[in-house]
């Protein structure tokens, strides 16, 4: 291995560190784990919501957004969302705050998953 190609490598290393995975969502949508706070599902639509505060939306169902992500990093925390947990700040009786502030509702029958997964970190 040529001294380029080791510093390409690790600099492709850094890269993914920062980044998170990288996530083939859709034709052409590619996105890293690290910056998604947490989909959204809407029937057959889900909405991408970024730590950026950028939105976007694609044309896949959450239960296939949920099987192609990192199941280490996220979390279904009900049937409408799907939450980076290295983004959740706070757990309430009920509801997860972000780091943004926002609050999304847990399901009664994922608050026990929920506090497994996140007692596993």
């Amino acid at each position: 291995m040529t001294a380029y190609q080791s510093e390409h490598k690790t600099m492709q290393q850094h890269i993914a560190n920062y980044l998170g995975t990288p996530l083939i969502l859709g034709n052409r949508t590619k996105v890293f784990s690290n910056e998604i706070l947490f989909f959204e599902g809407d029937v057959n639509y889900t909405w991408i919501h970024f730590a950026s505060g950028n939105q976007k939306v694609i044309a896949r169902t959450l239960r296939y957004i949920e099987e192609k992500t990192d199941a280490e990093n996220f979390i279904r925390i009900n049937r409408k969302y799907l939450v980076n947990r290295k983004f959740i700040a706070e757990i309430g009786d009920g509801f997860v705050i972000l780091s943004d502030k926002t609050i999304l509702s847990i399901s009664r029958r994922r608050k026990r998953e929920l506090f497994l997964r996140l007692d596993d970190q």
